[in-house]
Protein backbone atom coordinates (compact mmCIF):
# COMPACT_ATOMS: atom_id res chain seq x y z
CA UNK A 1 0.00 0.00 0.00
CA UNK A 2 2.84 2.38 0.90
CA UNK A 3 4.55 1.70 -2.43
CA UNK A 4 1.31 2.31 -4.38
CA UNK A 5 0.68 5.63 -2.63
CA UNK A 6 4.23 6.81 -3.33
CA UNK A 7 3.92 5.73 -6.96
CA UNK A 8 0.71 7.78 -7.45
CA UNK A 9 2.29 10.83 -5.82
CA UNK A 10 5.26 10.62 -8.17
CA UNK A 11 2.92 10.43 -11.17
CA UNK A 12 1.10 13.58 -10.01
CA UNK A 13 4.36 15.48 -9.62
CA UNK A 14 5.53 14.32 -13.05
CA UNK A 15 2.26 15.43 -14.65
CA UNK A 16 2.59 18.86 -13.01
CA UNK A 17 6.13 19.28 -14.33
CA UNK A 18 5.02 18.38 -17.87
CA UNK A 19 2.15 20.89 -17.72
CA UNK A 20 4.54 23.62 -16.55
CA UNK A 21 6.84 22.83 -19.47
CA UNK A 22 4.13 23.26 -22.11
CA UNK A 23 4.50 26.44 -24.18
CA UNK A 24 2.04 29.24 -23.44
CA UNK A 25 0.59 31.03 -26.46
CA UNK A 26 0.90 34.79 -26.04
CA UNK A 27 0.52 37.82 -28.24
CA UNK A 28 3.84 38.78 -29.82
CA UNK A 29 3.07 42.49 -29.54
CA UNK A 30 0.96 44.75 -27.34
CA UNK A 31 -1.99 46.59 -28.88
CA UNK A 32 -4.24 49.35 -27.59
CA UNK A 33 -7.21 51.14 -29.07
CA UNK A 34 -7.93 54.88 -29.40
CA UNK A 35 -10.69 56.27 -27.19
CA UNK A 36 -12.38 59.65 -26.79
CA UNK A 37 -12.23 61.08 -30.33
CA UNK A 38 -9.54 61.82 -32.91
CA UNK A 39 -6.02 61.30 -31.55
CA UNK A 40 -2.92 63.05 -32.88
CA UNK A 41 0.13 60.94 -33.69
CA UNK A 42 3.15 63.17 -33.12
CA UNK A 43 6.79 62.96 -34.19
CA UNK A 44 8.00 63.53 -30.63
CA UNK A 45 6.47 63.21 -27.15
CA UNK A 46 5.28 66.81 -27.03
CA UNK A 47 2.07 68.69 -27.88
CA UNK A 48 4.20 71.09 -29.94
CA UNK A 49 5.73 68.31 -32.06
CA UNK A 50 4.76 67.76 -35.68
CA UNK A 51 1.47 65.89 -36.20
CA UNK A 52 2.01 62.79 -38.36
CA UNK A 53 -1.66 61.84 -38.54
CA UNK A 54 -5.03 61.78 -36.77
CA UNK A 55 -6.82 58.57 -35.83
CA UNK A 56 -10.45 58.16 -34.71
CA UNK A 57 -11.87 56.22 -31.78
CA UNK A 58 -11.49 52.50 -32.34
CA UNK A 59 -8.16 52.63 -34.22
CA UNK A 60 -5.79 49.83 -33.17
CA UNK A 61 -2.22 50.88 -32.42
CA UNK A 62 0.87 48.75 -31.77
CA UNK A 63 2.52 49.77 -28.50
CA UNK A 64 6.31 50.10 -28.80
CA UNK A 65 7.08 51.83 -25.52
CA UNK A 66 4.45 52.74 -22.93
CA UNK A 67 4.86 55.78 -20.66
CA UNK A 68 2.79 57.63 -18.09
CA UNK A 69 2.10 60.67 -20.27
CA UNK A 70 3.16 59.55 -23.75
CA UNK A 71 3.26 56.19 -25.49
CA UNK A 72 5.36 55.37 -28.52
CA UNK A 73 3.21 53.49 -31.04
CA UNK A 74 3.09 52.25 -34.60
CA UNK A 75 0.00 52.61 -36.78
CA UNK A 76 -0.31 51.93 -40.51
CA UNK A 77 3.47 51.55 -40.69
CA UNK A 78 4.15 54.96 -39.09
CA UNK A 79 5.87 55.33 -35.70
CA UNK A 80 5.22 58.24 -33.39
CA UNK A 81 3.91 59.32 -30.00
CA UNK A 82 0.37 59.66 -28.64
CA UNK A 83 -0.94 60.79 -25.26
CA UNK A 84 -1.31 57.72 -23.05
CA UNK A 85 -4.63 58.79 -21.52
CA UNK A 86 -6.33 58.39 -24.92
CA UNK A 87 -5.37 54.74 -25.31
CA UNK A 88 -7.47 51.93 -23.86
CA UNK A 89 -6.64 48.29 -23.21
CA UNK A 90 -9.53 46.41 -21.63
CA UNK A 91 -12.25 48.96 -22.36
CA UNK A 92 -15.18 46.59 -22.07
CA UNK A 93 -16.19 43.19 -20.80
CA UNK A 94 -19.17 41.51 -22.39
CA UNK A 95 -20.18 38.26 -24.03
CA UNK A 96 -20.73 37.79 -27.74
CA UNK A 97 -21.05 34.74 -29.95
CA UNK A 98 -19.28 33.50 -33.06
CA UNK A 99 -21.58 33.84 -36.04
CA UNK A 100 -20.25 33.11 -39.51
CA UNK A 101 -22.15 32.26 -42.65
CA UNK A 102 -19.12 31.06 -44.57
CA UNK A 103 -19.24 27.47 -43.33
CA UNK A 104 -15.97 27.83 -41.40
CA UNK A 105 -15.10 28.87 -37.88
CA UNK A 106 -13.70 32.15 -36.58
CA UNK A 107 -9.91 32.55 -36.44
CA UNK A 108 -8.27 33.95 -33.30
CA UNK A 109 -5.16 35.91 -34.32
CA UNK A 110 -2.11 37.43 -32.63
CA UNK A 111 -2.77 40.88 -34.15
CA UNK A 112 -5.86 42.92 -35.15
CA UNK A 113 -5.35 42.23 -38.86
CA UNK A 114 -5.34 39.39 -41.37
CA UNK A 115 -1.54 39.46 -41.14
CA UNK A 116 -1.71 38.19 -37.55
CA UNK A 117 -0.80 34.55 -36.97
CA UNK A 118 -3.72 32.21 -36.29
CA UNK A 119 -3.67 30.97 -32.67
CA UNK A 120 -6.76 28.76 -32.95
CA UNK A 121 -10.31 28.88 -34.31
CA UNK A 122 -13.80 28.58 -32.84
CA UNK A 123 -17.00 27.12 -34.34
CA UNK A 124 -20.35 28.89 -34.73
CA UNK A 125 -22.12 29.55 -31.46
CA UNK A 126 -18.96 29.76 -29.32
CA UNK A 127 -19.35 32.32 -26.51
CA UNK A 128 -16.43 34.77 -26.32
CA UNK A 129 -15.55 37.45 -23.79
CA UNK A 130 -14.97 40.87 -25.39
CA UNK A 131 -11.98 42.58 -23.76
CA UNK A 132 -11.67 45.58 -26.07
CA UNK A 133 -13.49 46.87 -29.17
CA UNK A 134 -11.75 48.47 -32.12
CA UNK A 135 -12.55 49.23 -35.73
CA UNK A 136 -13.02 45.93 -37.52
CA UNK A 137 -11.36 43.86 -34.77
CA UNK A 138 -12.13 42.93 -31.17
CA UNK A 139 -9.70 41.66 -28.55
CA UNK A 140 -11.37 38.57 -27.11
CA UNK A 141 -10.82 35.74 -24.66
CA UNK A 142 -12.08 32.16 -24.83
CA UNK A 143 -10.89 30.04 -21.93
CA UNK A 144 -7.14 30.66 -21.61
CA UNK A 145 -6.79 31.88 -25.21
CA UNK A 146 -6.57 35.64 -25.80
CA UNK A 147 -6.24 37.27 -29.21
CA UNK A 148 -8.01 39.27 -31.91
CA UNK A 149 -11.03 38.34 -34.04
CA UNK A 150 -12.86 40.06 -36.89
CA UNK A 151 -15.85 41.82 -35.32
CA UNK A 152 -18.10 41.12 -38.32
CA UNK A 153 -18.22 37.47 -37.24
CA UNK A 154 -19.38 38.22 -33.69
CA UNK A 155 -22.99 38.67 -32.64
CA UNK A 156 -24.78 39.70 -29.44
CA UNK A 157 -27.16 36.75 -29.90
CA UNK A 158 -26.28 33.06 -29.71
CA UNK A 159 -27.40 32.36 -33.25
CA UNK A 160 -25.75 30.83 -36.28
CA UNK A 161 -25.25 32.43 -39.67
CA UNK A 162 -28.04 33.36 -42.04
CA UNK A 163 -30.70 36.07 -41.82
CA UNK A 164 -31.15 38.28 -38.78
CA UNK A 165 -34.58 39.34 -37.52
CA UNK A 166 -35.11 41.20 -34.27
CA UNK A 167 -38.49 42.79 -35.02
CA UNK A 168 -36.91 46.22 -34.35
CA UNK A 169 -36.94 49.18 -36.70
CA UNK A 170 -34.13 49.63 -39.13
CA UNK A 171 -32.52 52.80 -40.41
CA UNK A 172 -29.42 54.14 -42.14
CA UNK A 173 -27.09 56.99 -41.25
CA UNK A 174 -28.18 60.02 -43.28
CA UNK A 175 -25.79 62.96 -42.73
CA UNK A 176 -26.29 66.22 -44.67
CA UNK A 177 -22.84 65.91 -46.24
CA UNK A 178 -21.35 62.85 -47.95
CA UNK A 179 -18.09 63.19 -45.98
CA UNK A 180 -19.68 63.80 -42.58
CA UNK A 181 -19.91 61.19 -39.82
CA UNK A 182 -22.58 60.50 -37.21
CA UNK A 183 -21.43 59.96 -33.63
CA UNK A 184 -22.49 56.93 -31.62
CA UNK A 185 -22.63 58.04 -27.98
CA UNK A 186 -22.66 56.17 -24.70
CA UNK A 187 -25.81 57.95 -23.45
CA UNK A 188 -28.54 60.13 -25.00
CA UNK A 189 -26.59 63.37 -24.71
CA UNK A 190 -24.33 65.46 -26.92
CA UNK A 191 -21.92 65.58 -23.98
CA UNK A 192 -21.71 61.78 -23.68
CA UNK A 193 -18.60 59.79 -24.52
CA UNK A 194 -18.20 59.00 -28.22
CA UNK A 195 -18.12 55.27 -28.99
CA UNK A 196 -17.72 55.46 -32.76
CA UNK A 197 -18.09 57.40 -36.00
CA UNK A 198 -20.33 56.23 -38.86
CA UNK A 199 -20.72 57.40 -42.43
CA UNK A 200 -23.76 57.64 -44.66
CA UNK A 201 -25.39 54.35 -45.49
CA UNK A 202 -24.37 52.58 -42.28
CA UNK A 203 -27.28 50.34 -41.26
CA UNK A 204 -28.44 50.64 -37.63
CA UNK A 205 -30.98 48.69 -35.59
CA UNK A 206 -33.25 50.98 -33.58
CA UNK A 207 -34.02 49.57 -30.12
CA UNK A 208 -35.83 52.56 -28.59
CA UNK A 209 -36.06 56.33 -28.26
CA UNK A 210 -34.83 58.88 -25.73
CA UNK A 211 -35.73 62.47 -26.50
CA UNK A 212 -33.91 63.55 -29.66
CA UNK A 213 -31.90 60.30 -29.74
CA UNK A 214 -32.50 56.76 -30.93
CA UNK A 215 -31.08 53.89 -28.92
CA UNK A 216 -29.34 51.80 -31.58
CA UNK A 217 -27.13 48.84 -32.24
CA UNK A 218 -24.55 49.14 -35.01
CA UNK A 219 -21.82 46.65 -35.89
CA UNK A 220 -22.48 44.79 -32.63
CA UNK A 221 -22.11 47.91 -30.45
CA UNK A 222 -24.98 49.64 -28.63
CA UNK A 223 -25.35 53.37 -28.00
CA UNK A 224 -27.30 56.46 -28.99
CA UNK A 225 -27.53 58.44 -32.24
CA UNK A 226 -29.41 61.66 -32.99
CA UNK A 227 -32.77 61.02 -34.67
CA UNK A 228 -32.36 63.86 -37.16
CA UNK A 229 -29.48 62.01 -38.85
CA UNK A 230 -31.14 58.59 -39.09
CA UNK A 231 -33.35 57.73 -42.07
CA UNK A 232 -35.88 55.01 -41.24
CA UNK A 233 -36.13 52.24 -43.79
CA UNK A 234 -38.13 49.08 -43.09
CA UNK A 235 -39.93 48.10 -39.91
CA UNK A 236 -37.83 44.98 -39.46
CA UNK A 237 -34.15 44.21 -39.51
CA UNK A 238 -34.59 41.09 -41.62
CA UNK A 239 -31.63 40.78 -43.93
CA UNK A 240 -32.01 38.58 -46.96
CA UNK A 241 -29.32 35.91 -47.05
CA UNK A 242 -26.77 36.31 -49.81
CA UNK A 243 -25.82 33.51 -52.19
CA UNK A 244 -22.86 31.32 -51.42
CA UNK A 245 -19.65 33.06 -52.45
CA UNK A 246 -18.32 33.66 -55.01
CA UNK A 247 -21.12 35.43 -56.87
CA UNK A 248 -21.54 38.42 -59.20
CA UNK A 249 -23.02 41.74 -58.07
CA UNK A 250 -23.21 45.42 -59.04
CA UNK A 251 -22.45 48.46 -56.88
CA UNK A 252 -25.41 50.56 -55.73
CA UNK A 253 -25.68 53.56 -53.39
CA UNK A 254 -28.79 53.89 -51.18
CA UNK A 255 -27.87 57.53 -50.43
CA UNK A 256 -28.30 58.56 -54.06
CA UNK A 257 -24.59 59.22 -54.61
CA UNK A 258 -22.98 58.10 -57.87
CA UNK A 259 -19.95 56.36 -56.32
CA UNK A 260 -19.16 53.63 -53.79
CA UNK A 261 -15.92 53.42 -51.80
CA UNK A 262 -13.88 50.23 -52.09
CA UNK A 263 -11.78 49.83 -48.92
CA UNK A 264 -8.66 48.03 -47.72
CA UNK A 265 -10.38 46.54 -44.66
CA UNK A 266 -13.84 45.82 -43.25
CA UNK A 267 -14.39 49.25 -41.69
CA UNK A 268 -15.70 52.67 -42.69
CA UNK A 269 -12.46 54.13 -41.32
CA UNK A 270 -10.26 51.90 -43.48
CA UNK A 271 -8.30 53.47 -46.32
CA UNK A 272 -10.16 53.87 -49.60
CA UNK A 273 -8.59 51.91 -52.46
CA UNK A 274 -10.76 53.67 -55.04
CA UNK A 275 -14.24 55.14 -55.45
CA UNK A 276 -16.06 53.19 -58.16
CA UNK A 277 -19.18 54.39 -60.02
CA UNK A 278 -22.57 52.85 -59.28
CA UNK A 279 -23.20 49.94 -61.62
CA UNK A 280 -19.61 48.64 -61.50
CA UNK A 281 -19.57 44.84 -61.62
CA UNK A 282 -17.89 43.07 -58.72
CA UNK A 283 -17.27 39.49 -57.63
CA UNK A 284 -18.06 38.84 -53.96
CA UNK A 285 -15.58 36.28 -52.62
CA UNK A 286 -16.37 36.30 -48.89
CA UNK A 287 -19.65 37.17 -47.16
CA UNK A 288 -19.89 38.91 -43.77
CA UNK A 289 -22.75 40.31 -41.70
CA UNK A 290 -21.98 43.89 -42.78
CA UNK A 291 -18.80 43.78 -44.86
CA UNK A 292 -18.00 41.52 -47.79
CA UNK A 293 -14.68 40.87 -49.47
CA UNK A 294 -14.81 41.34 -53.22
CA UNK A 295 -12.74 41.81 -56.34
CA UNK A 296 -13.09 44.45 -59.02
CA UNK A 297 -10.95 43.42 -61.94
CA UNK A 298 -7.58 42.53 -60.38
CA UNK A 299 -8.21 44.60 -57.23
CA UNK A 300 -9.31 42.97 -53.96
CA UNK A 301 -10.98 44.90 -51.13
CA UNK A 302 -14.07 45.32 -48.97
CA UNK A 303 -17.51 46.81 -49.56
CA UNK A 304 -20.57 47.02 -47.32
CA UNK A 305 -23.28 44.54 -48.28
CA UNK A 306 -25.73 47.45 -48.41
CA UNK A 307 -23.81 48.98 -51.30
CA UNK A 308 -24.19 46.20 -53.84
CA UNK A 309 -27.01 44.22 -55.39
CA UNK A 310 -26.73 40.59 -56.47
CA UNK A 311 -26.77 40.29 -60.25
CA UNK A 312 -29.79 38.46 -61.60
Amino acid sequence: MQKTHLHKRCLRVAALLVAMALPVVSLAESYKVVKGGSLNLRQEASTSAKVLGQYPTGTWMTVIEEGTDWTKVKVNGVEGYVMSKYLADASTSSTMYVRTNTGVGLNLRTAPSLEGDIITSFPNGTAVNILSRGNGWYKIQVGDSIGFAASRYLSTGATSGGSTSTGSKQGVVNNPGANQVLLLRETASTDARVLGYYRNGTVVTIKGESGSFYKVTVNGQSGYMMKSFIKLTSGSTSVSPLPEAPFAAKLVNPNGNSIVNFRTAASYTASIIKAYPVGTEITVTEVGDVWCRATIGETSGYVSRYFFAVSK
